[in-house]
């Protein structure tokens, strides 16, 4: 394929992942004219359409797919090659693309900034969305790193645990009402649940059916702190981590005893086994399987 530079991979993979010829030109410090004519080169030399418009959203051909994919393998293990010789020159610089699930936004920065303390001169990318969100961004390879609750189970992916993330049942702080009970003494109760999709709820369903349980007409909330507001100013109960509520007064919310809670689970690194790590990326790997589980 003539002419297919490691420049023009570059642009038409900031182009997809930051949705727009404006996102990109901003990106690389180019201007839009050069990002457009890079992507009419690209789809030239590939000789078929890469991009389209829908909804006003850029959205990618099969062909940009398979060129997107291309780019993401290229471009990292150039970026594994410049790291590794930029280490033995004794530089220790490089990038780290970490995208992570919603509910681990409470313990990826902490662990994020004791790794970027260590190490000022890594460029770093953080990622935050739903599960459905982070797991195609995973399917297409778009990072490093992925922190996961509940990793795809996918042959090409890697998962290993490194903190416990338990789930438990939480009340309004001047909740009155069953405690040292089973989820079924519950029922009456309004419950605030996540998110078809999310790794929170994924759990909570799969406990459920193993118990035998329905929710009645619960309550459907997109956000885990939007949730624990909700059940502190006396909405229902909810079924949160156990690290949404670090932060969280007593007085404000109280933990329920309920058989079978915590549900025990695990926060996974999860990275796909056809992608080679950057040093940067072995290193905050390593350091995440270096913690003690809680």
């Amino acid at each position: 394929m003539n002419s297919l530079t490691f420049r023009l991979l570059e642009v038409f993979q900031e182009v997809v992942d930051g949705g727009s010829v404006t996102a990109a030109s901003n990106a690389l410090a180019l201007s839009q004219p050069t990002v457009s004519l890079q992507l009419k080169k690209l789809s030239t030399i590939v000789g078929l359409p890469l991009l389209e418009h829908f909804n006003g959203k850029v959205h990618m051909t099969e062909a940009g797919e398979a060129v997107y994919r291309c780019a993401q393998e290229v471009l990292s293990s150039q970026a594994t090659l410049r790291s590794q010789i930029q280490a033995l020159q004794g530089m220790e610089t490089g990038s780290l693309k970490l995208a992570a699930v919603t509910t681990a936004k409470y313990i990826a920065p902490p662990l994020l900034s004791a790794f970027c303390k260590a190490h000022p001169n890594i460029d770093v990318h953080f990622t935050v969305g739903n599960r459905e969100q982070i797991a195609q961004r995973l399917k297409q390879n778009r990072d490093d790193i992925y922190i996961f609750s509940q990793p795809p189970e996918d042959p090409i992916v890697q998962a290993e645990p490194f903190l416990d993330n338990n789930l438990v049942v939480i009340a309004p702080g001047d909740y009155t009402g069953p405690d040292r009970c089973t989820l079924h003494d519950l029922v009456n109760e309004k419950f605030l649940l996540r998110e078809h999709g999310s790794g929170t709820r994924k759990a909570v369903d799969e406990f459920c059916t193993r118990a035998g349980f329905t929710f009645r007409d619960p309550m459907i909330i997109e956000s885990n702190e939007a949730i624990r507001l909700s059940v502190a100013s006396g909405l229902g109960l909810a079924i949160l981590s156990e690290h949404t509520l670090a932060q969280v007064s007593s007085n404000d919310i109280k933990i329920l005893r309920v058989d079978g809670f915590p549900l025990s689970s695990s926060w996974h690194v999860v990275t796909r086994k056809n992608r080679p790590l950057s040093l940067a990326a072995t290193a905050f790997a390593q350091s995440l399987l270096n913690k003690t589980p809680a």
